[in-house]
């Protein structure tokens, strides 16, 4: 196995095939509702990358039911995850938060799945989550979205987060006992393969769980969007994102589960790659194969790695 895959981890860790239920519910982000800014992410569109979520006119409970018939009968799973999806999903009131998740822990649900901010996961979200994960006897899974460690890129980009607030968010998550899985864009035109690899060592010193690839796309009625359609900006091609993704895989730790490889864009995208994910596994394996290399091959970097290479035999 080249890197490690998602589905074998959640068999063995489950017992059975897993399957996330996705859940559309909460509705905005503080980079758009003024707290920290107005507008959104310059590359996310107005479903806060909720697109392909068909039920999202359905309550939480409802959502649940009907995506796990389908999953059942699609995927033959026999165990399910929580998954709130779109926008920023520990960004409401307290009580409106611990309804929304309770809600969503039906039969054969193993785990919460919660996806946010780093800029939005204080500590009192993160006590309700223990209770509930206590009380319930769920996993809760937390997943942070770094995208750059860039912090041009993320200024640019209208993020409106700083690499800082990313870490205390996972400090706090691992206090906890949750399982952290982060989000990360390899292809900005602002980051250099440089940046994915410090992003991949980043990740693999804070103790990250899991990780989400992404291929950027240009979705409608974005910022983004209107940079590329005024030539303000040059996305780069398949080739680019393959060999980034090869020296972001080979720098992380072994052990930090893969969530995903590249991104699913929506069919009415302006521009994208124009490779599915299909394409890119074969690709990024086949170019690993090239080098000889797999997941954690240049993991050699941390606990006094210098002082180990010269004394370590002394």
């Amino acid at each position: 196995m080249k890197y490690k895959e998602l589905a074998p981890y959640l068999r063995k860790k489950y017992g059975a095939r897993t399957q996330r239920i996705s859940i559309a519910h909460f509705t905005t982000c503080p980079n758009r509702d003024g707290t920290v800014g107005v507008g959104g992410c310059t590359f996310c569109d107005e479903t806060g990358s909720g697109f392909a979520n068909h039920l999202k006119w359905l309550d939480v409970k409802s959502q649940m039911i009907k995506g796990i018939e389908h999953a059942r009968i699609r995927y033959n799973a026999k165990r399910f995850i929580a998954y709130f999806q779109s926008f920023t999903n520990t960004y409401a009131p307290l009580k409106e938060l611990e309804k929304a998740y309770a809600s969503a822990l039906i039969e054969k649900v193993v785990a919460l799945d919660i996806s946010t901010r780093p800029d939005s996961f204080p500590c009192e979200v993160a006590e309700i989550l223990k209770k509930i994960s206590t009380e319930k006897k769920v996993d809760v899974f937390l997943e942070f979205g770094l995208e750059s460690i860039n912090e041009n890129t993320l200024l640019k980009s209208n993020r409106g987060h700083s690499v800082a607030e990313f870490v205390d968010a996972v400090l706090c998550a691992k206090k906890y006992g949750f399982d952290v899985i982060a989000h990360v864009i390899l292809d900005f035109p602002s980051d250099t393969i440089y940046d994915e690899i410090a992003c991949a060592k980043l990740l693999s010193a804070l103790g990250i769980n899991g990780v989400k690839m992404h291929s950027l796309y240009i979705a409608q009625n974005t910022g983004m969007a209107n940079d590329y359609l005024d030539g303000k900006m040059k996305p780069l091609n398949s080739d680019e994102y393959v060999k980034r993704a090869v020296e972001f895989l080979t720098h992380l730790d072994p052990e930090i589960v893969v969530h995903r490889l590249i991104s699913t864009p929506p069919k009415d995208a302006i521009w994208s790659i124009g490779m599915n994910a299909i394409q890119a596994k074969r690709q990024i394996e086949e170019n690993l194969d090239k080098i000889g290399k797999v997941q954690g091959s240049n993991f050699n970097y941390l606990n006094g790695a210098s002082w180990r290479r010269r004394f370590s035999n002394m």
